[in-house]
């Protein structure tokens, strides 16, 4: 009789198996995560580069159209006033020589958002990091000689976000200039007709609505009075959610204070001398004080009483800036102190010039080193995949230098200049800028950022850079709630002036 032979695994046999589909699974699942995780970085790279060519794209274009001696800029965050000229509406490839309307840019970290004219303000982006806009400031003589230099505007735009399912932030920064025409014409007492052609160019997206309140005016009662007891209510509602929204906001920004860390450790600035870290003691004090301003809900102190939450804020942002301004201006000095150290608080233009440029470098450099450190923590597949797909980070001095060739493509592209000398003038003074800003670049040594001893004040330094564009942040959320606050007075006293109407008709 044959015996059958009974079919199956083994113990050991299964435990093989199991231990073999582990090994192919992990490497598939660590395959499909690899991919899926540098699919989702490309992505999120992507979109910040199309944001950033956007928001270029649009101020530029407005900056073509602005018309002269209207240009205001503040920093820290990055605000922007001009008037602009408009499409002419008889001639949509002019633009027209009467018709002009106010334009406002106006950064609060991460969003940047713009308005023209009387359409509200619509947000560009919520992905901003910093937006830095300058001008050369030269003397009277020199405008007349550097004109193009006079009227131009450099601008330099970082983005950063986080990307989608991980803790890692992609970041993308990109450098710009844009010559303000009318200026450029008014300077050189030339024909200015041709700004009045560039309609093509600066007709971008102005005549959408906005999407954003946060231009909204102060209300009136007297003016308010007129409308009707659901118009009034719709309003009030309205305050109501930017009331909520800004709250929300003032919250947020208060945690991102608490979590800046100063440097300065508990056992410090229990004495004086070698330890005890008075400028992070100092940061941290700002800091606390930061955090401690609230807006309360109801009777809040007058506008421009001193005593408003906003402005507390504001009185903050200068100490910070004090700080930033004295400690920049060391680090500067020990970054260029074997070679010539420019002071930008110069009276003679030509020194103030190269000072400027000067620090411009260090900044680059400042920047640079920040781009190596952080190329220098991915793991070596992370870099090889971005230089495959020439995606590494790209320095600031790099992005900056140009060949000749180039300046010269662009000064003549751009229409200001009208005959040859006039462009080889313009590309040999642009060309000898750029290389003394390079030269200022190969001179700073930020060696220094390695010395221990310095440790203390170069983290003070970024704790209060940081506090600065969170106060700012925090400040125009204060300004929007004490808007919605001051708002609701106002349409709470429009229905008592409208209830004595009717009982004065009455």
């Amino acid at each position: 009789m044959l015996n059958k032979r009974k079919t199956g695994f083994t113990l050991v046999e299964l435990m093989v198996a199991a231990a073999l589909a582990s090994l192919v699974l992990g490497s598939a699942f660590g395959i499909w995560s690899y991919t899926r995780r540098n699919l989702a970085r490309t992505s999120t790279r992507q979109i910040l580069q199309q944001d950033a060519t956007r928001i270029l794209t649009q101020l530029k274009a407005d900056l073509k159209a602005a018309k002269a001696e209207t240009f205001k800029a503040g920093e820290n965050p990055m605000s922007l006033e001009f008037i602009r000229y408009v499409v002419d509406k008889n001639d949509n490839t002019k633009l027209s020589a009467e018709q002009t309307e106010p334009v406002k840019y106006a950064f609060v970290k991460p969003i940047l958002r713009r308005s023209a004219g009387d359409k509200g303000a619509k947000s560009l982006s919520n992905s901003v990091e910093n937006i830095r806009i300058s001008r050369k400031s030269l003397s009277a003589e020199q405008k007349e000689k550097d004109a193009y230099l006079e009227s131009r505007v450099d601008i330099t735009l970082e983005m950063k976000s986080m990307v989608p399912g991980s803790k890692i932030e992609e970041s993308y920064t990109t450098v710009s200039s844009v010559v303000i025409r009318d200026e450029f014409y008014a300077l050189v007492n030339k024909d200015r007709q041709e700004i009045f052609e560039v309609a093509k160019e600066v007709a971008t997206e102005i005549s959408k609505p906005g999407d954003s309140q946060f231009f909204n005016d102060q209300l009136d009662a007297n003016a308010l009075k007129s409308l009707t007891d659901e118009q009034l209510t719709d309003l009030d509602n309205t305050q109501t959610r930017n009331l909520e929204d800004a709250k929300t906001a003032v919250s947020e920004i208060n945690g991102r204070i608490e979590d800046v860390e100063t440097g300065k450790k508990w056992w410090q600035g229990f004495f004086f001398g070698l330890g005890a870290n008075e400028d992070g003691a100092a940061v941290e004090a700002l800091r606390d004080k930061l955090i401690a301003i609230k807006c309360d809900n109801d009777n809040i102190p007058a506008k421009g009483s001193g005593n408003r939450a906003s402005e507390k804020v504001v009185e903050i942002g200068k100490e910070l800036d004090k700080t930033v301004a004295r400690l920049e201006t060391t680090f500067i000095a020990d970054s260029y102190k074997n070679t010539t150290f420019f002071d930008i608080n110069s009276t003679d233009p030509e020194q103030k010039r190269k000072a400027e440029s000067q620090k411009r470098a260090y900044d680059m450099k400042v920047m640079d080193r920040q781009i190596d450190m952080a190329i220098a923590k991915m793991s070596e597949e992370e870099r090889a995949a971005a230089e495959q797909a020439n995606e590494l980070p790209k320095k600031m001095i790099d992005q900056y230098v140009r060949s000749e060739a180039d300046i010269r493509r662009e000064i003549t592209s751009s229409g200001i200049a009208q005959t040859s000398e006039e462009i080889d003038t313009m590309v040999a003074k642009e060309v000898a800028e750029m290389n003394f800003l390079r030269s200022q670049y190969n001179s700073c040594d930020l060696a220094w950022m390695e010395d221990s001893s310095k440790k203390n004040q170069v983290q003070a330094y970024d704790a209060a850079k940081q506090l600065k564009n969170l106060a700012d942040s925090k400040k125009d959320m204060l300004i929007l709630q004490e808007m919605a606050i001051d708002n609701k007075a106002e349409i709470a006293r429009a229905r008592e002036l409208k209830k004595e109407a009717l009982e004065s008709e009455s």
